[in-house]
């Protein structure tokens, strides 16, 4: 791995690590201990000290028990991440300058007429990763209509904006891209607004958009929706951008822009 690839996996690593250890700092005291019992699963709350085996958590107590289970789980991803992080800062002075897929880019134009790069030019990758097919999403009869420049339905006028926005920077995008997250240990397929691709480094980014925010249980929902995000990996500023409204504070579409280039590196 390169050092572009090397650095980006480090910020990567520093923001995971900064996002864990403050969720460890709002966790319960104590840890989960799991029985099974005659086919059964107990759960145990073992706090610092105690020699027995715990207090038993009942139904009522399944919330302590999740984020119990989560402090665990969070506390080796932020054991191992920071292994992995002292591993790169170690081997950073190691990488070239440039990877074996850049050396493509160095030749004159001339001389790339004549060669067969190891890996598709930006612009093949670029039409390889939009020629890809999927089943749209389903919309009630009863809905609106928005329709984008690239003439593909939109379930609002604030993506409808979004979309030509991404259209007009040049971004490929594909709206409402079926996505497999983790929800409660179980997988399911979620529809981020939008996934975008930063053709240059290869990478996918998700854009979320949150439309209603000044309704409480609409608030309510995002923020789950957040948490399960950031639960399956999704970060804001890393590999997820998000972008808000609400009747009292309408989209800024500057802010957008500024925030999608920021975090493309455009």
């Amino acid at each position: 791995m390169a050092k572009p690839n090397t650095k980006h996996r480090e910020q990567n690593l520093r923001r995971l690590i900064e996002v864990k250890t403050r969720n460890l700092s709002k966790a319960p005291s104590g840890s989960l201990r799991i029985s099974p019992i005659r086919g059964n699963t107990r759960y145990y709350h073992v706090t610092e000290g105690e020699r027995s085996g715990g207090t038993y958590l009942g139904k009522k107590d399944q919330e302590l028990a999740r984020r119990l289970a989560q402090k665990a789980y969070d506390l080796q991803v932020v054991r191992r991440a920071e292994q992995e992080l002292r591993a790169w800062e170690q081997l950073a002075k190691y990488f070239p300058d440039k990877t074996i897929e850049e050396v493509f880019d160095t030749l004159s134009p001339a001389r790339q007429k004549l060669v067969t790069p190891i890996r598709p030019t930006d612009e093949e990758f670029r039409k390889e990763w939009e020629s890809v097919k999927y089943e749209s999403g389903n919309y009630r009869e009863d809905t609106a209509v928005y329709i984008t420049d690239r003439g593909e339905r939109v379930r609002s006028k604030s993506e409808q904006l979004i979309a030509n926005l991404l259209n007009r920077l040049g971004i490929p995008y594909r709206y409402e891209y079926p996505t497999t997250v983790m929800v409660d240990g179980q997988p399911r397929v979620w529809r981020p607004d939008f996934m975008i691709l930063d053709v240059r480094n290869r990478r996918e980014y998700y854009l979320e958009h949150f439309g209603r925010l000044g309704e409480a249980e609409y608030a309510k929902r995002a923020f789950d929706k957040m948490r399960i995000y950031e639960e399956n990996g999704m970060y804001e500023g890393s590999n997820m951008i998000y972008t808000f409204e609400a009747d009292e504070a309408p989209l800024d579409m500057r802010y957008v822009e500024r925030k999608v280039r920021r975090v493309l590196g455009m």
